[in-house]
């Protein structure tokens, strides 16, 4: 591979258990998802890392770039302040210098200083077995995981069942035709109604787990008519799994953000089940699992920001760093319930408020933050504009005035731009 923008030969950082593409001159890194998931299990990371080939392209007016990799055009997308370039064929990304830990400070419990992308790499991702395994995520006894189960088609099994069915019916009745086998009958027509038990129905976008005498055996997937081992059960035998897209809306929360105002937060969490076999066997009812570890996600998301910041602070807020927040708290929803085969598609706040015994004085507050902000711009404009009174009065020769004379009309200036009224104009007559 070679450097997008020198066109040198791309080379391999090799150490700590990590194979990275690098340009040596420019420092630019080409990676995929699973080795930027192996390089945070080495990093200290306060909520998973997101897989950036999730995140919507935007368009720019800058020329694309070729993918190092395989050729093809690569697409931009914006992340936490990033402009990152990323391969739809191959999923892979590239990363300028600089990009991976401005990338990585979202996740990350305590912001990077700003380095070179292999600096960054050899400081922060160091991590040895032993801190991994001291930072392992929530993992219950049960390791069973999804495969998938052997099945046929329903019609033709249908189709054989019936047939053999008739012909033990007539074994039963017809005894005149195989008299010597009519005793096999009655036992082959209960065999061949029990046969049927092995016919399931899907529609699309649903599932079945299926276990024999106790024992996970697969799950069946896939639309259709099927037929499986008699034996198998359905976990869930009145309604099947649904793999469709769902809605979580746990209401509005009351919590206290970073310096203690209480405030409202509503979210929706919008998920899907991944693994059926952890959404049946690794918790009790994964639908309950998700609305408490969603609960408690919040929670400790909202609790580190403070529910507004001034723009020029720098501080993150949750009220104007939605995106990351949003970011955040989907990242931090995705780790608790990754035990129970949960994929988490989006989590958004969708209702954000100061709580009601508060909800007054802060809004006083604002609007004395808003009137002080407004007062400040007045008066640094009425005082450029009584500047620019002054010299142009001067350097026009229109009047001199003495320094008394010009504290009257400083004074006479101010007054009338900084007043909240329109001035009333005063003509002077006589001496």
């Amino acid at each position: 591979m070679k450097c997008t923008k020198c066109g040198k030969d791309y080379e391999i950082y090799n150490k700590n258990g990590l194979k990275i593409p690098y340009c040596p001159e420019t420092k630019e890194v080409f990676l995929k998802f699973p080795v930027l998931k192996t390089m945070s299990e080495k990093m200290d990371l306060k909520t998973e890392v997101l897989n950036p080939n999730e995140i919507d392209s935007i368009t720019l007016k800058e020329a694309p770039i070729v993918c190092p990799s395989c050729g093809q055009t690569m697409e931009k997308i914006y992340f936490n302040g990033v402009v990152l370039d990323k391969c739809p064929a191959c999923q892979g990304i590239l990363f300028d210098n600089g990009e991976l830990g401005k990338f990585f400070r979202i996740f990350m419990k305590k912001a990077p200083e700003i380095m070179d992308n292999l600096k960054f790499i050899e400081t922060y991702c160091n991590k040895t077995n032993d801190e991994e395994l001291n930072n392992q995520t929530l993992e219950l006894q049960s390791k069973e995981k999804e495969h998938s189960v052997t099945s046929y088609n329903g019609f033709v099994m249908l189709f054989l069942i019936l047939a053999i069915g008739l012909f033990f019916l007539l074994l039963t009745f017809g005894g005149v035709f195989f008299p010597g086998l009519s005793f096999l009958g009655i036992p082959g027509i209960v065999v061949s109604v029990w046969a049927l038990t092995g016919l399931k129905l899907l529609k699309p976008q649903e599932a079945m787990v299926l276990t024999v005498f106790g024992k996970y055996i697969g799950t069946l997937r896939g639309e259709g008519f099927h037929y499986v081992n008699p034996f198998a059960q359905s976990v869930t035998p009145f309604q099947p799994i649904s793999l469709k897209a769902r809605t979580l809306d746990n209401g509005r929360q009351k919590i206290n953000d970073e310096i203690g105002n209480p405030i409202e937060v509503g979210i929706i969490v919008i998920w899907e089940v991944q693994d059926t076999a952890k959404a049946i066997f690794n918790v009790d009812n994964y639908t309950n699992f998700l609305s408490s570890q969603s609960d408690s996600a919040l929670r400790n998301i909202v609790r580190m920001y403070p529910y507004d910041a001034p723009e020029d602070s720098g501080v993150q807020s949750l009220r104007g760093d939605s995106q990351e927040i949003s970011a955040k708290l989907k990242a931090e929803i995705q780790r608790n319930v990754k035990v129970a085969g949960i994929n988490i598609i989006d989590a958004k706040i969708t209702h954000l408020a100061y709580a009601p015994e508060i909800a007054v004085a802060m809004l006083q507050r604002q609007q004395a933050t808003a009137i002080i902000d407004a007062k400040k711009t007045i008066v640094e404009g009425a005082v450029g504009m009584v500047e620019m009174a002054l010299n142009k009065l001067s350097s026009n020769n229109i009047v001199t005035l003495d320094e008394t004379e010009k504290a009257k009309m400083v004074n006479n200036l101010l007054v009338t731009l900084c007043s909240n009224k329109e001035a009333q104009p005063v003509v002077k007559s006589g001496s």
